[in-house]
């Protein structure tokens, strides 16, 4: 496990600073991630103590290019537990870079509010050109460097809503490492929207709504299991 989180944050590092400056805008780092998540988690074997699971990510792209109000990223996570058990969820987040001044120019409570009213287990996303270190606040007093942070949207919206525009940055003190939210949170279930709508705005779009432009299919599952095959839409190329 901690190997494997060393290789994600070389990523998110090699990710943002490889986009920065001249193709520093969502789309370009995203493209960017999801390539590179595809790229470390084929069939990839995740150890922990007493036991490993096996982790497979396949990245999408939507054809489309319509604003969607559930984010810029949907990650269907399917689970299976090595007694049997089977969780299928859905993550949505809402990808924000930082500009030259560390703050975040495009980040908007009112697009956030209209995002968290539509999903309300989604996650903002913070990219970060330079490195930045943070309190882990668990279990002790380490701190934490990384270019990608995460917070719950309906915490984010909350922070924002006291700071002025010019102080947005301030969301990553209720931020997370994304390496964090990923392993220890997705993979086990946690913070996924288990609404059969979500799922299938995420496979497809729902009522004409458009869906995220990223998309990711993640399984975990043990050795001897059988990966859930999810049908993607038509609407979805892999990248």
């Amino acid at each position: 496990m901690q190997r494997l989180i060393s290789e994600l944050e070389e990523t998110f590092t090699n990710v943002t600073q490889g986009n920065y400056p001249l193709e520093w805008d969502e789309n370009h780092i995203t493209y960017s991630l999801m390539k590179a998540m595809r790229s470390m988690f084929q069939k990839r074997q995740v150890r922990y103590k007493g036991f490993t699971k096996t982790v497979e990510w396949f990245s999408y792209k939507n054809k489309g290019k319509s604003e969607s109000i559930a984010g810029d990223i949907s990650l269907i996570v399917n689970i299976q537990f090595s007694s049997g058990e089977k969780l299928r969820g859905v993550a949505f987040l809402e990808a924000k870079r930082d500009s030259s001044n560390d703050n975040f120019e495009s980040m908007s409570v009112d697009q956030l509010e209209r995002i968290h009213a539509k999903i309300p287990y989604s996650h903002l996303l913070l990219y970060l050109h330079k490195t930045q270190e943070w309190p882990l606040k668990f279990p002790d007093e380490s701190t934490w460097r990384s270019n990608m942070w995460a917070s719950p949207s309906n915490t984010a919206i909350q922070m924002l809503k006291q700071v002025s525009k010019s102080d947005n940055w301030r969301t990553l003190r209720v931020s997370l490492p994304f390496s964090m939210l990923i392993t220890s949170r997705y993979f086990w279930g946690h913070d996924l929207d288990y609404r059969e709508d979500s799922y299938r705005l995420a496979l497809e779009g729902l009522d004409g709504i458009a869906a995220p432009q990223f998309l990711g299919v993640i399984n975990v599952y043990y050795e001897g299991q059988t990966p859930d095959d999810t049908r993607v839409s038509d609407n979805w190329e892999l990248i």
